[in-house]
């Protein structure tokens, strides 16, 4: 018989049982998976499926930038570098910042997009709720970064709300449940297998090196 290397860990050291000769010794074995890879035609028809406005674009991003979903849904209008074609993330997986593209077909449809946000931030500024959650570093250093344009969300939530730690009223980023909500309709409508999670765009982007998706 093999035994694990854990369980035999688990009684010398938690128990306090010393095991006699065992046999050889061997690391449990991991199951195996095999990752959702759509094609692109299967992609075609997920983007077509999803209705336009903020989930098809936060979308458009998690598969052609490579971006985890809370990556996209934290970023920052200061972050997009549409004169380059990059974004930058700040604080991703790992407490690690790091670039990325920015495709140029989503230049357009990014600017229309921060065009009506930037209306609602400065609606929001002039009812007093204008505000934005900041790094506890950058809101001690510059207090009143929370109202400027550069800092606020690309994606803002449809709703205000407070702010658990200040208590003051402001608009957070948008739900990471509503995105994921889209994309499992899109998944249902164009009746692909399965439930698709969105991180399965940015893992077919990835593994198919296929940046056309349109």
């Amino acid at each position: 018989m093999v035994l694990d290397r854990g369980l035999v860990f688990f009684y010398e050291q938690v128990l306090g049982v010393q095991l006699d000769d065992v046999g050889p010794l061997d690391r449990a074995d991991w199951p195996k998976w095999l990752p959702t890879v759509l094609s692109r035609e299967e992609v075609r028809q997920l983007f077509a499926a999803l209705s336009p406005g903020p989930n098809r674009l936060t979308a458009h991003l998690l598969y052609s930038s490579g971006l985890r979903l809370s990556e996209a849904l934290r970023l920052r209008v200061k972050e997009l570098d549409v004169g380059t074609s990059r974004l930058h993330v700040r604080d991703g997986k790992g407490g690690r910042d790091r670039t990325t593209v920015l495709p140029e077909r989503l230049h357009g449809p990014l600017r229309r997009h921060l065009k009506t946000v930037k209306a609602q931030h400065e609606a929001d500024c002039a009812d007093g709720v204008g505000g934005v959650s900041l790094p506890d570093a950058i809101a001690e250093k510059h207090p009143n970064a929370e109202t400027e344009w550069r800092w606020q969300y690309v994606f803002p939530s449809t709703t205000l709300s407070e702010d658990p730690r200040s208590g003051a009223v402001r608009r957070h980023h948008r739900s990471d449940s509503a995105v994921q909500r889209a994309v499992k309709q899109a998944a249902e409508a164009t009746r692909f297998p399965g439930v698709m999670a969105s991180w399965c765009w940015c893992g077919t982007r990835c593994r198919r090196g296929d940046a056309q998706y349109n």
